[in-house]
């Protein structure tokens, strides 16, 4: 609150008062004074393609800067968390002290009699950006083995090609993960079990309901991201090599618009959190999908639609985890720098 009747300040040598100078403006910066350097477009190439070539380089120049300051921030939260974690165990405190002993990984896993194998089979059906999501996926589904309370073996087959390189460029830590098997020369057919009657192929696309996981069974998640472009695909590969096909109760639990597919890590964290909570979807779906995450998944997916015009680690590896989600913000931030150049060269054509 402001004194009227307050004495001004006033200057020490000449006793003269002195008024406070009034907060400096913005200057606005005139276009037209900005230096902007064409440089020429190479022969054989187009106006937008330079452009994007110009913005990958700024990308890549700015790019390790970017990294540090994230992995500063993710080092700071990740400090400040295990102080939460250790406080609210410490104080026992009901809600807290259950969510912070969610957080710890477990140091004995109980055995579930279950086999999960993820089948990439199908590098070249995905472009880059596609590859980029599957390796965060498989990730993600690393890191939710790893703090389950129950033991689901994970193998990952014909893990070659583009995916390989990924992991081989960005997260090259994964040769150090625990009770993951990454199979490089062997495709599904070479690690199946000879005993095919409980080997079941997850799917959308059945009407089989799989309602219970039964010990002893072997599931197998498709390890794509298609988009929707390659219907019935896991369907008819089931159907080739003699296998059951079968899907999660989604349409029980989850409301999604069109055909409902889930992403790779979720069938996977499904089937952990069915464990976890005593064999209950409702609670297993609530947890990984709950009603907010669908509706921002489904928003995602429709503006990506409209863009496009188409209908050093520790012992646990945790800092393995965090660097590939690292990269995952980095492969965002580049996207949208990416769908602002898209938007710029759009308005560049109009004029």
């Amino acid at each position: 609150m402001t004194t009227l009747n307050a004495e001004p300040k006033k200057n020490d040598e000449t006793n003269v008062p002195v008024l406070d100078a009034p907060p400096a403006k913005r200057q606005k910066i005139d276009p037209a004074t900005i230096n902007r350097e064409k440089i020429p477009v190479p022969e054989g190439m187009s106006k937008n393609q330079f452009k994007k070539l110009q913005r990958q380089k700024k990308w890549e120049d700015s790019k390790e800067k970017y990294k540090e300051i994230k992995r500063e921030k993710r080092r700071a939260a990740k400090i400040r968390q295990r102080e939460a974690v250790a406080a609210a165990i410490e104080s026992k405190d009901d809600e807290s002290y259950h969510s912070a002993k969610k957080k710890q990984i477990p140091a004995h896993q109980r055995p579930t009699g279950i086999q999960v194998i993820m089948d990439c089979e199908f590098d070249e059906l995905m472009n880059n950006k596609e590859i980029v999501s599957m390796s965060n996926q498989i990730t993600r589904s690393y890191s939710a083995k790893r703090h389950c309370d129950y033991e689901i073996p994970l193998k990952i087959s014909s893990f070659n090609k583009n995916l390989k390189q990924r992991f081989d460029k960005s997260v090259s830590q994964y040769v150090k993960w625990q009770g993951i098997e990454f199979s490089e020369n062997e495709t599904l057919v070479d690690i199946l079990p000879s005993e095919r009657e409980n080997v079941v192929y997850l799917t959308a696309d059945t009407d089989e309901i799989i309602e219970t996981l039964e010990e002893g069974h072997t599931y197998i998640i498709g390890g794509i991201v298609d988009k929707n472009r390659h219907k019935l695909l896991c369907v008819n590969k089931a159907k080739e090599l003699g296998l059951k096909v079968g899907k999660l109760p989604i349409d029980k639990y989850i409301e999604m618009n069109g055909r409902h597919v889930l992403a790779t890590s979720h069938v996977y964290e499904l089937l952990c959190k069915w464990y976890e909570e005593g064999g209950d979807w409702k609670k297993a779906f609530d947890i990984v999908l709950p009603p907010r995450k669908v509706k921002k998944e489904e928003e995602e997916a429709d503006k990506e639609k409209s863009v496009k015009g188409e209908g050093s680690s520790n012992e646990d590896g945790e800092e393995e985890v965090e660097e590939e989600e690292e990269e995952e913000d980095d492969d965002d931030e580049q996207e949208r720098e990416e769908d602002e150049g898209d938007k710029e060269d759009k308005e560049d054509e109009q004029n």
